[in-house]
């Protein structure tokens, strides 16, 4: 759900547009991505998913030799230096792709749907893809998401019930099993993001239902190793959608339209500028400027990565026209982009 059925109300949260940065500030560095050549994949191939590791290496996950739905083979390669490897995908039946990779402190974890409606879910051992038993028989597959950081790996699932609703799962991974975290159950559609900083400080958003008001709110929380706090709600009308934490109780929110800063006492906006809907996913760069994912599926334009720095927003440029499906910082803060051409061309891109 993108937008809630009211507006809000703007008074419960101090709220005010940021201000130009002045000239004296340094400018920001050039928003420049240089084309990574990708290993051969069959025609009819997309790449949607990056997880990165380090300068010098990152995993990347799709589809390839897709035709109609369900269709198409699973794609999961490491770039490790120039060079591309490829691993088996233990478990893996049926046609389908790989939706989703992640990977942070040695953990590396895929999902994917197979022949349109079976989950795979699979972690790297060292040498292969092992695929871990789903928690439920009847999820509905499209609905998962991945997470993985300093706090650990966290999986969402959406499970069909008795009644045929649809309801999201969270759950943390702790050894070798699931521990349930009753937060995805409290938010309208369950967690679009979850991004920490630390073992004990993680944050999402998304819209929460607050029944002294009789409204739905937008929300952004943090996870404090055990319990969720919420922040006074977003003066926004629309679902936070993906958050990046910014350290010192700071975070950057990224609703439909615009984009937030909670700096520990009240929410401002970024100017809309090239950035006025769609957004998907933002994550900070190494300087700490947020760097915005625009949704690229009915954009007849090509939408390459946003960055907003010194008070204004850039376009990264890009080797051609490219539509961008997913983003990913190494600690080191090489950016990874993974998106397609004109053509429907799978793209792999990374900052100089």
């Amino acid at each position: 759900m993108r937008s809630l059925p009211a507006r809000l109300a703007v008074t419960a949260v101090a709220f005010v547009a940021l201000a130009p940065v002045s000239d004296v500030h340094a400018a920001p560095p050039p928003a420049t991505l240089r084309d990574v050549p990708l290993p051969f994949l069959w025609p009819r191939a997309g790449v949607y998913s990056v997880a990165a590791v380090s300068d010098t290496e990152a995993w990347f996950a799709g589809v390839q030799g897709f035709v109609n739905e369900p269709g198409g083979n699973p794609v999961v390669r490491r770039r490790m230096g120039s060079e591309w490897r490829e691993y088996p995908l233990r478990g893996w039946s049926g046609s389908g792709g790989i939706q989703e990779v992640v990977a942070h402190g040695g953990e590396v974890w895929v999902w994917g749907v197979q022949d349109g409606t079976r989950l795979y879910l699979a972690r790297f051992d060292g040498t292969a893809f092992q695929p871990v038993t789903p928690l439920s028989e009847d999820v509905y597959a499209y609905g998962t998401r991945l997470w993985a950081g300093p706090a650990g790996v966290w999986l969402q699932i959406k499970v069909v019930g008795s009644d045929s609703v649809i309801r999201p799962e969270l759950y943390r991974r702790v050894g070798d099993a699931w521990t349930a975290d009753p937060l995805a159950g409290q938010l309208q559609g369950g967690l679009p993001d979850l991004n920490a900083r630390s073992a004990t400080e993680a944050w999402t958003g998304s819209c929460r239902y607050n029944a002294d008001a009789g409204r739905l709110e937008s929300v952004a929380l943090r996870w404090n190793g055990s319990t969720w706090a919420a922040l006074p709600p977003l003066p926004t009308e629309h679902c936070v959608g993906s958050v990046a934490p910014a350290g010192g109780g700071a975070v950057w929110a990224l609703a439909w339209d615009t984009l937030y800063h909670w700096d520990g006492t009240r929410w401002t906006s970024a100017p809309a500028g090239p950035f006025d809907g769609e957004g998907e996913k933002v994550r900070l760069d190494k300087d700490g400027n947020p760097l915005v994912v625009v949704g690229h599926t009915i954009k007849f334009a090509p939408v390459p990565p946003l960055r907003y720095a010194g008070g204004a927003w850039q376009r990264f440029t890009t080797p051609g026209g490219t539509w961008t499906s997913d983003l990913s910082v190494a600690p080191s803060g090489r950016i990874w982009v993974t998106g397609s051409t004109r053509i429907d061309s799978p793209v792999a891109l990374t900052s100089p």
